[in-house]
């Protein structure tokens, strides 16, 4: 597509707080980056240290799951009950907690954890709601 045609790279940077972290890494975020890659959206962790340079990756979601993900997350915030958001290439689990939420991507030996205390996974949700939406949205004229 030429680049005159293309939509210019949307980064939404979602804060987070003190009590965010990315296991198996063991690592506190103070952002969470939400950006489209090929039509789909990807979140990618912002360390607040990574001297043993760990990749950022969090997770990559179809744009419908991503939709999901964020619904998924403001019931489990308003019913305080875990949810899930299961597809031919999404397996994302919300586990509900008093102390916050524990979002599980993938399994096995994929599987990353991500511990979000409530403000900031209603602050999550937005942002992928956000890049939907953005996706989503028809090409100008």
């Amino acid at each position: 597509m030429p680049a005159a045609l293309q939509k210019p790279r949307t980064l939404i940077n979602v804060e987070m707080d003190e009590r965010t972290v990315l296991f198996p890494d063991g690592k506190f975020l103070s952002h969470v980056s939400v950006f489209e890659e090929d039509g789909r959206v990807r979140l990618e962790a912002v360390f607040l240290f990574n001297e043993s340079r760990q990749p950022a990756d969090i997770a990559t979601l179809d744009a419908e799951d991503a939709r999901e993900l964020a619904r998924a997350v403001m019931d489990g915030v308003f019913q305080g009950r875990t949810q899930h958001v299961l597809s031919d290439t999404a397996k994302v689990a919300l586990i509900f907690n008093p102390n916050g939420f524990i979002l599980r991507f993938g399994e096995g030996a994929a599987l990353r954890e991500l511990f979000v205390a409530s403000p900031a996974i209603i602050r999550l949700a937005q942002g992928l709601l956000r890049m939907v939406d953005r996706l989503s949205a028809a090409p100008a004229h």
